[in-house]
């Protein structure tokens, strides 16, 4: 990934070093430990290899707390990096294996030292998206293939923490939360801090519900098909109602 140039200046006269502004997208490192390595030659390179061991041990933190939330459906086993396509900053587009970046999880790490309010981490949507990602490994591992895997690993990002990692799947994330709220969850996000161990014990059963459904969606592809036509049939006449609705009211304020 090429980012242009930057120029060495001084770090002061007294100093005896020297500093580079490095482009906001390596804000992420910000406290990280780097190795400098000097490729000396014909056309020299000075590298920056930043030690990413903290990222990884919150990769296998979160797969560790899906395991234990899905007790109930089956065991994910242990985490594997090679599983996914990692890689410094979240990429735009995926194909093969599920993404995962140490920008997310550096992110976390840091929210997990910072506390916001009543010591509750600030996760935001890098949890979000390393969640995502992971459940939708673990879909595979459970048995779940293609969009009911990847829907499934974006609900499963949802209900833990209240915010969508995108790729569609509204239909799918209205049922899981129900599902949910009839397990006696509440809604929002059912888990709260990503490392609070009860929280995930206590959602097995509404992850239970949700994987079963899944399950019947993807034995039975016809009648998945015919619930989300149907729900997108109500959404839209709700929708067309309240708009009408307002529509209506306007034109009577203005008589």
């Amino acid at each position: 990934m090429e980012w242009g140039s930057r120029r060495i200046r001084s770090a002061g006269r007294t100093s005896g070093s020297v500093e580079i502004t490095l482009p906001v997208e390596m804000q992420a490192l910000e406290g990280i430990q780097c190795r400098l390595v000097l490729r000396d030659g014909a056309r020299p390179e000075i590298v920056l290899q930043p030690d990413v061991s903290l990222a990884e041990t919150v990769f296998a933190e979160l797969w560790e707390k899906l395991r234990l939330a899905f007790q109930e459906i089956g065991d994910i086993s242990d985490f594997s990096l090679a599983d996914f396509d990692v890689g410094l900053l979240p990429p735009r587009y995926w194909r093969d294996k599920p993404p995962l970046s140490y920008q997310d999880a550096l992110a976390i790490h840091r929210s997990r030292q910072e506390k916001a309010g009543p010591g509750r981490p600030r996760e935001g949507s890098g949890g979000t998206h390393v969640v995502t990602f992971l459940a939708v490994d673990a879909g595979y591992r459970l048995g779940l293939e293609g969009r009911f895997a990847l829907a499934f690993g974006v609900v499963v990002g949802y209900l833990v923490s209240g915010m969508s990692a995108g790729h569609g799947a509204d239909f799918e994330r209205d049922v899981a939360l129900t599902l949910f709220q009839g397990a006696g969850k509440a809604a929002g996000a059912p888990i709260g801090s990503l490392f609070q161990t009860d929280r995930w014990e206590e959602a097995q059963d509404g992850f239970k519900q949700v994987y079963d459904r899944f399950r019947e969606w993807q034995e039975n592809p016809a009648a998945y098909e015919a619930a989300r036509e149907k729900w997108w049939e109500a959404l839209t006449v709700e929708t067309g109602s309240s708009v009408s609705s307002v529509e209506d009211y306007v034109r009577r304020t203005k008589k």
